[in-house]
């Protein structure tokens, strides 16, 4: 009898099968390089009517589309594992799961032919792909995806979280005049610096799109985030937000003026007196900012680091 865990097991088969592979790397014909797994091909050879069967129950009791929603979860933190400055919202997320849903469908109706050859799934898989990538494009533009249009395998990319001490350096910050409570923007998976700085007794909120939901952490992208007004007396960010609005300034088809609306929300965040600290800098930003009538705000500037300071 094909179960659920069945089901995910294949889901996280093909993820793995294909997390080397380029989505936009294209074979001659315009095939892309990404394949059904050969165990999940005979799977289905095997398999296919029992699958359909237990994907129409899974539609009826909810199942498929919890099943939805953690291939469309999977994939988008495969997808930032590529490429940190992809952003999806949740209107993404649902998009995403409803090219899942499609998946299925065609995969459920397989169990009504009573014979079943790689001419018959390949294509289901090929039509997957090039769904994927449309959505990619849809969701972030086609510029930042053009270099993966060279190589059939994707690049190596090492992405760690620095030491508090390492961070706190670079923000050039003294935890002894720290004002709280703290803001940490992009706290990381691992969410060091937050716990740093809470053991020295300062009150401290992180969030992040891959943070763990515990109490003071949230799972949170900085635009799905409501920075209350005259809230925070310190909000950092090292390495997060700062390098992402960078490269929307610079992108063609970025996102500027949408990190530029959250600077300023993040700006009226600060109590009096508080401090918006970033690295790397945002010479773009910081040399308008003094000119804006009506803008109660001091900056500071450091070798690798800004503190916007609120005034009034």
């Amino acid at each position: 009898m094909f179960t659920l865990s069945d089901f995910q097991r294949e889901i996280e088969r093909q993820l793995v099968h294909n997390r080397d592979k380029s989505l936009f790397y294209e074979l001659t014909g315009g095939t892309l390089v990404l394949t059904p797994a050969a165990e999940t091909i005979e799977l289905l050879r095997v398999k296919a009517r029992e699958i359909s069967l237990f994907m129409q129950a899974a539609k009826t009791n909810g199942q498929l589309m919890q099943v939805m929603e953690s291939a469309a979860s999977q994939t988008i933190q495969l997808f930032w594992e590529v490429n940190q400055y992809l952003q999806f919202s949740r209107r993404h997320y649902a998009g995403l799961q409803e090219i899942y849903g499609h998946l299925f469908a065609r995969l459920s109706r397989l169990g009504e032919q009573t014979v079943i050859g790689d001419e018959e799934i390949e294509p289901i898989f090929a039509a997957h792909y090039k769904r994927l990538q449309a959505f990619l494009i849809y969701s972030n533009g086609s510029q930042i995806f053009r270099t993966y249009r060279d190589h059939p395998d994707l690049p190596n990319i090492t992405c760690a979280e620095y030491t508090p001490e390492f961070q706190l350096a670079v923000l050039n910050l003294d935890l002894s005049a720290i004002a709280s409570p703290v803001l940490d923007i992009g706290c990381g998976a691992q969410a060091s610096l937050i716990r740093y700085i809470q053991a020295h007794g300062i009150p401290t909120v992180g969030i992040d799109r891959n943070v763990t939901p515990a109490g003071d952490l949230h799972r949170s992208g900085w635009f799905e985030y409501t920075f209350e007004p005259n809230t925070w007396g310190t909000v950092i960010s090292h390495m997060a937000f700062s390098n992402h609005f960078t490269h929307h300034h610079l992108k063609a088809d970025g996102e500027h003026e949408r990190y530029a609306r959250a600077y300023m929300d993040i700006l009226r965040s600060l109590t009096v007196g508080g401090r918006f600290v970033y690295a790397p800098r945002l010479p773009f930003m910081e040399e308008v900012l003094p000119s804006s009538p009506g803008l109660p705000f001091r900056t500071e500037t450091y070798t690798y680091s800004t503190h916007i300071v609120r005034t009034a």
